[in-house]
């Protein structure tokens, strides 16, 4: 149709705060220079607009130590000879 708009896709770019800056935005944890960026960068991306009401139901997942947990023994052992048999099947067909 003419005279749409092109949108740009609902995701979070390379301009975006983290989701930690967001949730230290939203607790008021920020500096007053950094909280004012992400302020006005709030004034125009609907992503982080949206993203940061959602981080208040989240929070305990960025407290804290998060070292990303050991893959289980077993799930390692199962995912190595998935990965072992597709490679396989890469180099013979």
């Amino acid at each position: 149709m003419k005279g749409l708009k092109e949108s740009l896709p609902f995701q979070k770019s390379t301009a975006c705060p983290s989701s930690r800056t967001l949730l230290s935005f939203r607790s008021e944890k920020l500096s007053t220079p950094v909280s004012n960026l992400v302020s006005f960068h709030l004034s125009s991306c609907e992503f982080c607009t949206a993203e940061l009401p959602l981080l208040a139901h989240y929070r305990s997942a960025f407290r804290g130590d998060n070292k990303t947990p050991e893959m289980p023994q077993d799930l390692k052992i199962l995912a190595e000879s998935i990965l072992k048999s597709k490679k396989q099947d890469w180099f013979t067909s």
